[in-house]
Order: C-alpha cells, then sequence, then structure tokens
C-alpha cells in the first residue's frame, strides 16, 4: 500500500472519529493534517529525532510510528478529552513521555496550568525540548516518578528503544536495564484544586491513588483519567479496588476497554488497557 493512499484513508477515519465530538473550531482540519503528514512520511529528521506539526505546535518524537500512535490516541481518539469549569484548569499530567498530552491539554485550554511528570531521562529529554521550541507557558517540567513515598526507585527502560511506552517502576513490565530515579510523592504538588488528574504511569497508578487518599490530597481533585495496566501481574486481581476507592471518595467512573474475544480460551488472565473516567459528584475541597 503507497503513502498516499495510507494518507487518505488515515485522513478519513479522523473525520469519522472527530464528527461531533465537543472540540474547538478548526481541530478536525489540524487533525487531518497531521495524520497525512505521519502518514505520508512527510516530517523532519535530524539527529535521531523526527518532528511534525501539531496545530501550531512544533513537536519531536523518536520515531514516525510512535507520534502516529500518541496523535491518534490523543488528538484524534481524544482519550484525555475532559470538561473544565474553568478556562484556566490546573492539571496533573502523570506520564508526559515526550509532552503530545502536554499540547493537547494546552489546544484545548491554552491558559491551563500543567505539571507534567516523566522519569525516562531520553523522553524528559524530547518533553523538556519540546515545550522549550515551542515557548509554552504555564507548563511545569517534573523528571521525577510518583508513587506511594519518596525515594529513588528503580525505573526500567530499553535503551535500544526510547519509543517505548512501555517504560515502568515495575519489574517485569519490561525487559530492559533498570537505573535508579527520583520518586515524589504527588499530594507533595497539590495544595489547591485540581481539575483533572491524567495518569499513564505503567502501573504505578494503585500507588499513587493509594497515596493520595491517605494523605487527603484526592479530595482537591475534580476529575480523573487514568490509563489502568489491568493483569499487568496475571495473579492481581485490583481494579476492582481501584475503582472503589474512586467510589469511596466522591467519584462517579466509567470504563472502556478494547477485548480479543480469542483470549478466552486462555486460563491466564490477558493484560489489558483499561481507560477509566471519573468525575467527582460533589466539588472538591479547596
Amino acid at each position: 500500500m503507497t503513502s498516499p493512499v495510507r494518507a487518505l484513508q488515515g485522513a478519513r477515519a479522523t473525520r469519522r472519529l472527530l464528527a461531533g465530538a465537543p472540540v474547538p473550531a478548526g481541530w478536525t482540519a489540524e487533525a487531518v493534517k497531521t495524520q497525512v503528514r505521519l502518514a505520508a512520511g512527510r516530517v523532519q529528521r535530524e539527529a535521531g529525532i523526527v518532528r511534525v506539526g501539531v496545530g501550531r505546535f512544533d513537536v519531536a518524537g523518536f520515531s514516525v510510528p510512535s507520534l502516529a500512535f500518541l496523535h491518534q490516541e490523543i488528538f484524534v481518539k481524544l482519550a484525555y478529552y475532559f470538561r473544565a469549569e474553568r478556562p484556566d484548569p490546573v492539571i496533573v499530567d502523570g506520564g508526559s513521555n515526550i509532552g503530545m498530552s502536554v499540547f493537547f491539554f494546552k489546544t484545548l485550554y491554552p491558559n491551563a496550568r500543567v505539571l507534567a511528570f516523566e522519569p525516562a531521562g531520553r523522553a524528559f529529554d524530547l518533553l523538556r525540548r519540546n515545550v522549550q521550541v515551542n515557548t509554552v507557558d504555564g507548563v511545569e517540567l517534573h523528571p521525577v516518578a510518583l508513587g506511594r513515598e519518596d525515594a529513588d526507585v528503580p525505573f526500567y527502560e530499553d535503551p535500544a528503544d526510547p519509543a517505548t511506552f512501555r517504560m515502568s517502576t515495575r519489574p517485569g513490565r519490561l525487559d530492559g536495564s533498570a537505573s535508579a530515579v527520583a520518586q515524589r510523592r504527588l499530594s507533595s504538588f497539590i495544595s489547591d484544586r485540581l481539575d483533572l488528574l491524567k495518569l499513564d504511569v505503567e502501573g504505578a497508578e494503585d500507588d499513587i491513588l493509594g497515596e493520595l487518599t491517605d494523605s487527603g490530597a484526592l479530595a482537591r481533585i475534580d476529575q480523573v483519567i487514568v490509563e489502568y495496566h489491568h493483569h499487568l501481574d496475571p495473579e492481581r486481581d485490583f481494579l476492582d479496588r481501584f475503582l472503589e476507592r474512586l467510589r469511596d471518595n466522591g467519584f462517579a467512573y466509567q470504563v472502556s476497554a478494547a477485548e480479543r474475544v480469542a483470549e478466552r480460551k486462555s486460563r491466564t488472565p490477558p493484560f489489558r488497557d483499561v481507560l477509566v473516567y471519573a468525575r467527582r459528584r460533589n466539588s472538591p475541597s479547596t
């Protein structure tokens, strides 16, 4: 299949997915442009990175496939879309990677304040580059992992594949080398109302939510979007506890996941990414 054919199919799929979506004017047209550029390979290549225009932003990534995946999930499928109650929401972006989610939030809410956390060294370098090159105001960058306690912890990544999204503080998530990174309690960064907590932290989400609950900081959060890594360990069934913790702290939630029916033939529970969206029933504490 030729690149022009892929580009045309990508444009049609993007328009279909965004039809009727609650996004600002011009969003679909810009998303189509980016999808076409990526499908056709019309990117800038330099010093081991690739660059593509995403709306008004110049975004650098490690590869065309990784940029295409991030843009599709975030700007087209709108995985992290939320409706803020004020024009300048405060957002925690846990697991920012190279910053595609940061640019999503700043496109949706230009006056937002975003606290971006990314412990992977090479990903953080690109995150910092992307924010600086685009002179994005209101973004705080933190090269740390999030967890239950302040400590230095092992971080597992593959030096040969910096584009992988499976880097984690959880052993077994990735067959790669481990290095020590700083881990911090998220509650120490939340002193006032938080409009959105977004987490894509490859298995650390249970510890983070537990720490927020124990510290009382969860009471100051209005909305939560989490990519929950269900059955990362086939012996652990903690999704129910995660959802119960949200419910017991005043949240209503929605859950979505794709299932491969063929996997039912196995007695071993398959790993699955589960998207959890939760919204507080009453206004958060301030």
